[in-house]
């Protein structure tokens, strides 16, 4: 459960890492809709975080959702939109399944 914790604890952290190396970059560029649902997940996972799930398949759920959000931020980034949409896709059906 610790490690699960720390592996956690550094998606969280790369996720804000990433976070803020693409506010400063040309985030001005990428299309309204897919910042409005970057938004939204950013939203989730912070709501879900702070709740904490508490049955580990919910927990592996969460971790997985993080890991799209971080690989978004990442293609975002780079320019890779659609990349970056489908993974946000991806990471909101993830967390409306979480009950988010």
């Amino acid at each position: 459960m610790l490690k699960q914790l720390r592996a956690f604890g550094l998606v969280a952290s790369a996720s804000v890492f990433i976070a803020a190396v693409v506010i400063a970059g040309d985030a001005a560029q990428k299309p309204p809709a897919l910042a409005s649902l970057e938004r939204v997940v950013s939203l989730k996972l912070a709501h879900v975080r702070d709740e904490g799930p508490v049955d580990p398949d919910q927990r592996a759920q969460l971790l997985q959702a993080q890991q799209l959000d971080v690989k978004a931020e990442h293609a975002i980034a780079t320019g890779n939109y659609d990349a970056a949409q489908d993974d946000l896709v991806q990471a909101n059906a993830i967390l409306g399944r979480l009950g988010m």
